[in-house]
């Protein structure tokens, strides 16, 4: 059955720890498995777009492209971000703030993922406050997370530098 296998890779995500079976079911009914190829574009920046996606197999590349979609300005070049493998997820900024994608998100190999519409997200949040604050705080964790690991490359190329 799809719905168990899929509530089954949830219970592992990191922004669903501390959920119940029950919790991870609801989310289960409201997501979509999907494929992808390397060098697909995932997300785009500047894109009015509201989901979760959840890397579930594969290599994912976060970057910020050389053209900036809807400005004539272009960055020097390409500006690499970060990677995400199995168990990482993406698209919280959007889903959070309600605002044009800020960055990109490549394949860097074929795999799958799993997607929560932000309406579809926002719904089962809104209407259960315990989950909200599971899912929030464990979102806000991971990006807590991902901000301390910059830190540290950007504090050893000044003193590399």
């Amino acid at each position: 059955m799809l719905e168990e296998r899929i509530v089954n890779i949830l219970a592992g995500v990191a922004v669903f720890q501390g959920l119940t079976r029950d919790d991870l079911k609801s989310l289960a009914n409201k997501s979509r498995k999907l494929t992808f190829q390397e060098r697909d574009i995932l997300i785009q920046e500047g894109k009015e777009e509201s989901a979760l996606y959840i890397l579930i197999k594969g290599k994912l590349k976060v970057f910020l492209p050389q053209e900036m979609k809807g400005k004539k300005e272009q960055r020097v070049t390409e500006v690499s971000l970060n990677f995400l493998k199995e168990g990482d997820c993406f698209g919280e900024y959007s889903l959070i703030d309600h605002k044009p994608v800020s960055a990109s998100v490549i394949a860097a190999e074929s795999g799958e993922l799993i997607q929560i519409q932000g309406t579809d997200f926002h719904e089962i949040v809104d209407k259960d406050d315990r989950i909200a604050r599971i899912v929030y705080e464990n979102i806000l964790r991971i990006l807590v997370k991902r901000l301390r690991k910059k830190d540290q490359e950007l504090d050893l190329m000044l003193v590399i530098g």
